[in-house]
């Protein structure tokens, strides 16, 4: 007993995003004080970008949640400052104000950098936004803006928050008596796809009650009055908002794609070095959510945690989508798995199983959908961590074993790759395909190895 109070494991977490926190709060619950966690994180607070969509159109948000707090909920040192280096072989990171930080595991959470991906378009990356698209909507109001576009990159990207803004954009233009036309111009086979046909059906009403016209192409550029696509065609457009891409933190010592993400297994674990782990926008899984990233984080935790022994055995990350869409009314909760069989591909005709509702779909029902992290957030005081987790209020949440072999994240980064390769984006669903092949180990299946050698020689070298 005495050596084991001499020498703990230290776990340290770098990032004060969803999936950092997630992290802290899973390592504290699972594995108590086996071991030291330490946060490092340049900020103060972690801001609710999910809700920050709502800002524009006079609606507050959640407040910021305190670092400092919640480490000291979970027994944790706190540092401030950003991770620039990591020296794998001696486990020692160093942070931008000069300060190294020895570690036994590294958890790399740091989140992604947004960065335009419509040329001449507003690209709206959250709460740093919100006043230029208040001052847009007000142009609006005085008729110097007849036609604004909302437009998607690409198909892979989350795609939630664009229709949010446009739904309650249009809402909150229609009350101020404004006469702008609205289109919303997206990538995917229908609104929100990865959630299912109930989704895209109930999207498509809200969109039509508004009078919001959607278009089904990949936007490239917004010039002189006009969003151009990449088949060449045009859509009036006096305005445009879009959503970014996203780059990685591409941390010297760690191996990274060339978006600078961390190529990540089903655990976590960082493809070619030990004691370091990844969850969250930071990994190259091509789905950056804040649900998904707390699910990352939760795999992260309980690898380490079977690593101790703490627990018996690590489920890998499997993907649960879960939305709830703002609409300036009514919520909307959107929930999506894969389906029971396994593998999801168009070839074979299966599909995502999703869910759409008015009332909630999981409790706690809020924007971000983690384990822990949800019901830390749902009160200022919060309930003992692992009595009341997440869970889901649907009968689609199956409780059944999968069939061995399937990997749900891999089918659907492969999924995406697809969808991505049709709209002609071949260097996205060439950057899926690595994702895919990350969390395999480097192998993919032949016909998705073929695909990424057409996407490869359509798209030339992909983008740094």
């Amino acid at each position: 007993m005495g050596s084991e109070k001499r020498f703990r494991p230290r776990v340290v977490i770098a990032g004060g995003g969803v999936a950092a926190l997630e992290t802290l709060l899973a390592l504290r619950e699972l594995v108590g004080h086996r071991v030291r966690l330490e946060l490092i994180a340049p900020g103060d607070a972690m801001v609710n970008r999910p809700a920050s969509v709502a800002r524009p159109f006079g609606l507050g948000g959640p407040p910021p949640v305190s670092l400092t707090a919640t480490a000291r909920h979970c027994d944790a040192r706190r540092r401030r400052g950003r991770v620039v280096s990591v020296d794998v072989g001696h486990r020692v990171l160093a942070t931008d104000s000069g300060e190294f930080v020895r570690y036994d595991q590294l958890v790399v959470a740091t989140g992604a950098r947004a960065v335009d991906a419509i040329r001449g378009a507003l690209t709206f990356t959250g709460p740093s936004d919100t006043r230029a698209v208040s001052a847009l909507l007000d142009g609006c109001e005085r008729g110097e803006v007849r036609s604004l576009a909302f437009a998607l990159p690409t198909a892979a990207a989350w795609s939630l928050p664009l229709y949010e803004l446009a739904v309650m954009a249009a809402t909150d233009l229609r009350d101020r008596g404004a006469a702008t036309s609205i289109t919303v111009v997206t990538p995917e086979p229908s609104p929100l796809w990865l959630f299912g046909e109930a989704a895209g059906e109930a999207i498509n009403e809200l969109l039509m009650a508004r009078d919001i016209r959607l278009v089904r192409g990949r936007p490239i550029g917004h010039a002189r009055g006009a969003l151009r696509l990449a088949d060449g065609g045009e859509i009036a457009a006096d305005a445009c908002i879009a959503l970014p891409a996203l780059r990685g933190p591409a941390i010297t010592g760690l191996p990274a794609d060339t978006r600078g993400f961390l190529p990540v297994d089903p655990h976590g674990a960082v493809r070619g070095v030990l004691y370091v782990r990844a969850a969250g926008d930071a990994t190259s899984f091509p789905i950056k959510q804040g649900g998904l990233a707390c699910q990352q984080a939760d795999a992260v935790a309980a690898a380490i945690a079977a690593d101790l022994g703490a627990v018996e055995s690590a489920p890998p990350f499997r993907p649960v989508l879960r939305g709830l869409m703002l609409t300036g009314g009514a919520p909307l909760y959107l929930r999506a798995e894969l389906d029971s069989e396994g593998a999801v591909t168009r070839h074979e005709g299966q599909r995502l199983l999703g869910e759409v509702s008015t009332r909630a779909l999981w409790w706690p029902p809020g924007k971000v959908a983690g384990r822990y992290l949800a019901p830390y957030l749902a009160t200022a005081r919060p309930v003992a961590l692992g009595r009341a987790p997440l869970a889901d209020l649907t009968p689609n949440a199956s409780a059944a074993p999968r069939p061995a072999g399937a990997d749900e994240a891999v089918e659907l980064a492969l999924l995406l790759a697809e969808q991505d390769a049709l709209m002609g984006d071949h260097a996205q669903a060439a950057h899926a395909l690595d994702a895919a092949a990350a969390l395999t180990g480097g192998v993919l299946p032949a016909r998705a190895a073929r695909l990424r050698d057409e996407c490869l020689a359509a798209a030339g070298p992909l983008p740094t």
